[in-house]
């Protein structure tokens, strides 16, 4: 159920559990977006909310802002009862494109994070949109960064259409990946066999880019997806394989990296 910071109903109490090392004192607006240490732009929060929303600032925005995805971006605090202590920060990014998340810390928004939805959702091919930023333009890195996005996506759809349980769920989640493939590959690309869950293998805040290795018309992008599991941190290694094509980089594979070797995965 999270933590409860219903009793802590003043700044002074606040800064007191900062001192003890309990909360953390971070800016909203962080200081490599512009933002100013004042009082407007100071919350408390947990070590985990911190860390989370700093994840999604560096490994998400701040990519989306250098590809010129996004301007302008927000994180705005909710409260519960006198509490000065956010239950929920909301993060949006816009223009001309749109990423938002949430990060629950505790009371009823952590409550409604961990609930079901109560009515089943319909999902079919229209449901998965894809983002209307272009990819023609975009260099390996950036190009590597909008997959990983695309995936999710695709991903989460194609959970929700399998769970279904229809005979044409399958069939959406096959279709739809194909046409994610058709978006950042050659013409004549095979892909493996399609594989998802609950828990895609690629999303924008866990996985990283760790190195790009440019040579002539190829290129080597490697990643690190990060998930942490209660006390065990898993970390996964990538590779995205790239070629250039007159102005257009595609995407040719992506391995799975593990000790006894590589596995393509696209």
């Amino acid at each position: 159920m999270g933590p409860d910071y219903r009793h802590i109903d003043s700044r002074e109490k606040a800064e007191e559990l900062c001192r003890r090392g309990e909360l953390r004192k971070i800016l909203l607006l962080p200081a490599e977006f512009g933002g100013q240490d004042i009082l407007a732009n100071v919350v408390y929060v947990p070590a985990f909310a911190a860390e989370l929303k700093s994840r999604i600032e560096l490994n998400t925005v701040k990519p989306l802002a250098q590809n010129g995805q996004i301007r302008r971006y927000t994180a705005t605090p909710e409260y519960e009862g006198r509490s000065v202590i956010p239950s929920l920060i909301r993060i949006l990014a816009t223009d001309p494109g749109r990423f938002e998340g949430s990060i629950p810390i505790w009371g009823e928004a952590v409550q409604k994070s961990a609930e079901p939805n109560s009515e089943e959702e319909v999902v079919n091919e229209a449901a998965l949109t894809p983002p209307a930023v272009t990819v023609d333009a975009l260099g390996p890195e950036g190009l590597v960064r909008a997959f990983i996005a695309d995936y999710e996506n695709w991903n989460k759809f194609a959970y929700q259409a399998s769970s279904q349980g229809s005979s044409g769920g399958m069939a959406a989640a096959e279709s739809a990946y194909i046409a994610l493939l058709q978006k950042f590959c050659p013409p004549d690309h095979r892909h493996q066999p399609i594989a998802f869950g609950s828990d895609s293998s690629h999303d924008s805040i866990r996985e990283a880019i760790v190195s790009v290795e440019v040579a002539a018309d190829s290129c080597v992008v490697k990643t690190r997806h990060t998930k942490i599991t209660g006390p065990l941190t898993i970390a996964q290694d990538y590779e995205y394989h790239l070629i250039k094509t007159g102005q257009k980089w595609f995407l040719t594979r992506v391995l799975y990296v593990f000790a006894d070797g590589k596995y393509d995965g696209l």
